[in-house]
């Protein structure tokens, strides 16, 4: 007679027939391991949760029709410096000539992503200091706060061209990762000077109020047109001579809308995203979109109680399924069918309500869970009768 067979005829010799408590002990140990101590000890398994998470963030997150209707951007390119003999800093009278002319086409809004830090005061900054104030657009300032290391000099320089300017101010920090990819938004440095972000300053001068405090940024995908996410122009497109068809086209499509003026050169202030490689000014305008639209994206924060309760729930039903079918055939058919469903379940959290759920995490929770009951039950359990789940 099989040995299996022979275990099952022994009924009522279980060494622990509790498996309820069991599984709860044993969902215990495990969210203590998943979400306490595998951050800590083995980091980079959970990038592959970050990879997951962009890929549904890439194939999933919202699209327009067309064209943002509210926001665009227009570029400092290295065409337009072409005739200068610096690139960096950009000039602030082609700057200021720029604002000028997005202002004249009737910007609602200007935020002008560009610092300013340089000690020594370039030509010109008078011009642009000068468009700033006589704009009848609202213009929004770019600023590096305590995180970005510059010297007292700098950042005196900095709030110099601030109180010249008289305009508001918001930082520009983007939250860059280790894996060098940017997927949320940067949070305002404790007791900083610039307590909210620049996107967030140019939102409120606009109209539109912050009220998600969901770290993710709410990315768009390319439209269903096919034309770019928002009106993207290069700066010189503005600087032709009045009367020029494509200046006018340009002003057209200004109108009304929130500007972001930036310097957009090929090798400079790019980084890469869940969709694609950005300027920062793009995505800027990513993070403008999603206040403007009322749009976020929610995930699981691992220094909630929801990410140990989730886990341990997933953990714990494992082991009662694996304690279950410790000698059916079937388990290995349960185990398919479980991970189908939390894939399922985190696709459909994710297109319903815009929520990331831990899935990498999920998985490993149900195996950890479903492997030990199996083999467990078979050690602890009572051989067949499964109904004294309860009781001894």
């Amino acid at each position: 007679m099989p040995a299996d067979v022979s275990d099952r005829s022994q009924k009522g010799r279980a060494r622990f027939p509790r498996p309820l408590l069991l599984s709860a002990i044993f969902a215990l140990l495990s969210t203590l391991l998943l979400a306490f101590l595998l951050p800590l000890l083995a980091p980079g398994l959970l990038r592959f949760e970050h990879a997951m998470g962009d890929l549904r963030t890439a194939w999933m997150s919202d699209r327009l029709p067309s064209q943002h209707p509210l926001i665009a951007v227009v570029g400092v390119t290295d065409e337009t410096l072409n005739g200068y003999k610096a690139r960096l800093p950009i000039d602030p009278g082609v700057l200021a000539r720029t604002i000028d002319a997005i202002d004249a086409a009737g910007a609602k809004a200007i935020g002008l992503d560009v610092l300013f830090v340089r000690t020594a005061r370039p030509d010109h900054e008078g011009e642009l200091i000068a468009a700033i104030r006589r704009a009848k657009a609202k213009i929004v300032l770019a600023a590096a706060d305590e995180r970005v290391f510059l010297s007292p000099l700098q950042r005196e320089r900095q709030q110099a061209f601030f109180r010249d300017g008289l305009r508001p101010a918001g930082y520009a920090n983007l939250a860059v990762e280790r894996d060098f990819i940017v997927r949320f938004k940067a949070q305002p440095f404790a007791a900083s000077a610039f307590p909210k972000s620049f996107a967030e300053v140019l939102a409120e001068n606009s109209g539109y109020a912050s009220a998600s405090k969901r770290r993710r940024i709410a990315w768009l995908r390319t439209p269903a047109d096919q034309s770019d996410t928002f009106l993207t122009l290069s700066a010189d497109t503005l600087l032709r001579p009045a009367g020029d068809a494509l200046l006018n086209a340009a002003k057209q499509g200004l109108k009304g809308k929130i500007v972001i003026l930036a310097g957009m050169l090929t090798d400079i202030d790019m980084h890469r995203t869940p969709l694609q490689p950005m300027h920062g000014a793009l995505i800027h305008a990513q993070i403008l979109a999603g206040i403007v639209d009322g749009r976020s994206i929610g995930q699981i924060e691992s220094g909630t109680l929801a990410l140990p309760l989730t886990l341990a729930a997933i953990t714990g039903l494992g082991f009662l399924v694996g304690w279950y079918f410790r000698y059916r055939r079937r388990g290995l058919l349960a185990s398919g069918a479980a991970t189908a469903v939390i894939i399922a379940v985190d696709t459909l959290v994710f297109w319903q309500f815009r929520i990331i759920l831990p899935l990498v995490l999920a998985l490993m929770a149900w195996f950890l869970g479903e492997f030990s009951g199996h083999y467990l039950g078979r050690w602890l359990g009572y051989n067949t009768d499964r109904s004294r789940w309860f009781v001894r």
